[in-house]
């Protein structure tokens, strides 16, 4: 069973089915060798990011431990990318899309499972 997560902004969804990458290698992998970021990927416990072999520009938002917005970019490819010193989590959506987000938002997470 594969682990999804919303993220919600005031109590209003902002990013549905969010792949949740628990482990080790589903971090170091997070969206590398897919052909779309999909609904984007949370990695937990995570803090610096590489962009190597990822197929397109991602919406990198760095969370501190509270859920708080600390720092967001756009990640090119072929790039490596430290999160601020709070940072604690990170948070990585597709660019494509609007997002009402910005540094100061406290965001509130739902982790659930996916029978796909």
């Amino acid at each position: 069973m594969k682990e999804r997560c919303d993220f919600y902004k005031n109590r209003k969804i902002i990013a549905k089915e969010v792949k949740y990458c628990r482990s080790f290698s589903s971090k170091v992998l997070g969206l590398m060798f897919t052909s779309s970021p999909g609904q984007g990927a949370f990695l937990p416990d995570v803090k610096d990011i590489h962009m190597n072999f990822v197929r397109f520009e991602l919406r990198v938002i760095w969370l501190d431990k509270n859920f708080k917005v600390v720092h967001q970019t756009i990640a090119r490819k072929w790039r490596l990318y430290n999160g601020p010193e709070e940072a604690q989590h990170v948070l990585e959506l597709p660019v494509d899309k609007r997002y009402n987000i910005k540094v100061g938002d406290k965001l509130e997470i739902k982790i659930y499972g996916n029978k796909k």
